[in-house]
């Protein structure tokens, strides 16, 4: 059985996952690909994480769509904390139990609309940048499990991480503009290190929403799958990666990665500002009113 992590939070509770009916979340095949032997699961409210030897899988359950209001992100970065502290942990998969959606992004009504308390609205982004630099600057091995449409957010999520398999039949974009909201320079720059510059610019000012073949083509996901082998694709490559000397990619990583890391971690406080600066102007704040008109006609 897979050694305890240790949740720092009294909420969290741990079943086996044996005695857990399936839930059509991509559960059943990661039980089929790891065979009989157990695993445990470890839940919050709306995230679920899965260890099993030295892979964990974390699940993100926020209906409808997973959109990252504050307490979801502090929810995520308080595991995704616990998991870079568990020394026997090599490997994290991030997905969704989230029927169709990977993730939609920023919380848009919850958060960024109209905000009433602008101290909540810079714990919100420092929570976003926070959960950004756990991941991209993980010591982990990490990927994406993208099960579903991966939109704005939900896109910087699965770029902030090695490698992403996703489903066929979604799409995938960075599609902040259209809400008004310009990228910061460290997203920006992370979807540039994954499908360079030319593809970087050309994605964000069109607004482009990808199909999963079509980021296949540029290099924004690196396999595709019908939906029901997401999970199991993903840990057959998981396998590989966490066959390596972990300390070796933790370097390389922190090599590859340097630039941006430490320019947000120097900057944080100035980025924060500069978003609560652009979420506040009249014509963002229209523009975001004008997307939760367009998604709300869509429903």
């Amino acid at each position: 059985m897979a050694t305890p992590l240790k949740f720092g939070k009294s909420f969290l509770r741990v079943v086996e996952v044996a005695k857990v009916a399936p839930q059509g979340n991509g559960v059943p095949a990661t039980k089929a690909f790891l065979g009989a032997s157990q695993f445990r699961r470890y839940t919050s409210t709306h995230v679920n994480v899965q260890k099993h030897g030295s892979v964990a899988i974390l699940e993100l359950n926020r209906g409808p769509v997973n959109s990252f209001s504050l307490e979801f992100l502090e929810e995520i970065n308080t595991n995704l904390e616990s998991l870079e502290n568990d020394q026997d942990c090599q490997g994290l998969i991030v997905t969704s139990g989230v029927p169709k959606v990977f993730s939609a992004g920023l919380d848009l009504v919850k958060e960024i609309y109209q905000p009433s308390d602008k101290k909540r609205l810079a714990s919100f982004w420092s929570n976003f940048q926070e959960m950004w630099l756990r991941l991209y600057g993980s010591r982990l091995a990490t990927m994406a499990a993208i099960n579903g449409h991966a939109m704005a957010g939900g896109c910087v999520l699965g770029l902030s991480c090695d490698y992403r398999v996703m489903a066929e039949g979604f799409r995938i974009g960075m599609v902040e503009i259209e809400a008004g909201v310009p990228p910061p320079s460290w997203v920006v720059g992370t979807m540039r290190n994954v499908v360079g510059q030319s593809c970087t610019e050309k994605a964000i000012l069109s607004n482009k929403r990808y199909t999963s073949e079509e980021a296949l083509a540029v290099g924004m996901v690196d396999k595709t799958v019908p939906k029901d082998k997401v999970m199991e694709e993903t840990m057959v490559e998981m396998e590989k990666w966490v066959a390596f000397s972990g300390k070796a990619r933790e370097l390389t990583k922190r090599t590859l990665r340097k630039e941006y890391v430490e320019a947000l971690e120097n900057n944080r406080a100035e980025d924060i500002k500069n978003f609560c600066d652009c979420i506040l102007d009249e014509d963002v704040q229209k523009a975001i009113g004008k997307q939760i008109e367009k998604i709300s006609k869509k429903k």
